[in-house]
């Protein structure tokens, strides 16, 4: 059903490549994904129902009164390439589990 991770779903945040980079930086495999949407200029909604997540998700902007944002966590361009490489076609949000027919003629 939407909005629930399938039994067969891949868990991004048990990935080695992005565990792996996350505790080269200290941080959490979350903040990561985030420092590199970011850094891509994607905009992101990172959700979270605990405080502590929250903050954590938060804190990898030092200052978002510029354009692009300040982050903590800057991603070298070895690391934003190795995080490029995880493609594997899957798509965690499927616009068509949600909105049927009308997610086609907006998402496609």
């Amino acid at each position: 059903s939407p909005g629930y991770k399938e039994d067969d779903e891949p868990t991004l945040l048990e990935d080695p490549v992005l565990v792996k980079i996350a505790a080269t930086h200290n941080a959490t495999v979350a903040q990561i994904c985030i420092a590199w949407a970011l850094q891509r200029g994607t905009s992101v909604v990172a959700k979270s129902a605990t405080p502590q997540r929250q903050e954590e998700n938060l804190s990898v902007v030092v200052s978002s009164s510029s354009t692009p944002p300040e982050l903590k966590i800057r991603l070298s361009e070895a690391e934003l390439k190795e995080i490029e490489g995880l493609e594997r076609g899957y798509r965690f949000f499927r616009p068509e589990d949600w909105w049927g027919e009308m997610a086609m003629a907006v998402f496609n």
